[in-house]
């Protein structure tokens, strides 16, 4: 699977063009920004059709370019937890105004829940709930690939903050027990620094013993 992340937004939250190096059918994960860069770099992975844009939560820096990139690929679904749904038109609730950022309101065409599936080409990935940073966060996990997209789950020595709306540290602290259970050897590609391992994380990461 080609993965290429791209800094994306105002406070640089980590973008993921990803595609099925067979099929050539892929998707953009938490597009912050929509600028020339992004759309080069979607021409440049060899992707032939934008099947998805998936987002692990609906915080602003994570889904500004959600609604525009929709615009240049009108097929390409939209698509967040559903606790989530709601911030991806609302400034408030996407932290937009809090932060003072720009606002570009869009709308999902379909929400995830724990456990459902998506196919991109010939790799399946597994929808994880991960509720705490956000009450609609989730991750995409594929078990063939050994990779997972955590959002502003957990970070390589950190997790995500719980002081902002709809955040809570119970919740988050549950929803990091699902990432304890993954293979040692899946990489976490998180929504903000540099990829990691679960295996590097549970030794190193305070909040994952």
């Amino acid at each position: 699977m080609y993965v290429k992340a791209i800094p994306l937004g105002p406070v640089s939250a980590n973008c993921y063009i990803i595609c099925d190096e067979k099929t050539k059918i892929g998707a953009v994960i938490d597009p912050g920004d929509y600028n020339a860069v992004l759309l080069k770099e979607i021409v440049a992975s060899g992707m032939k059709e934008l099947k998805y844009i998936l987002c692990t939560h609906s915080h602003f820096d994570h889904v500004s370019g959600a609604g525009r990139l929709k615009e240049k690929y009108p097929d390409a679904k939209i698509l967040v937890g559903q606790e989530d749904a709601h911030a991806l038109n609302d400034a408030v609730f996407s932290l937009a105004t809090f932060f003072g950022a720009p606002f570009y309101p869009c709308v999902s065409d379909k929400t995830l829940k724990d456990g459902d599936e998506i196919t991109i080409g010939d790799i399946s990935f597994e929808i994880i709930s991960t509720p705490g940073h956000s009450p609609g966060g989730v991750l995409f996990y594929s078990e063939s690939e050994k990779t997972v997209f955590t959002g502003d789950t957990v970070f390589k020595g950190s997790i995500g903050r719980t002081d902002l709306y709809g955040g809570d540290t119970k919740t988050l602290t549950d929803s990091l027990k699902k990432i304890k259970k993954l293979p040692a050897d899946c990489v976490i590609f998180s929504g903000h620094g540099e990829k990691t391992t679960v295996e590097h994380e549970l030794k190193y990461n305070m909040f994952l013993r």
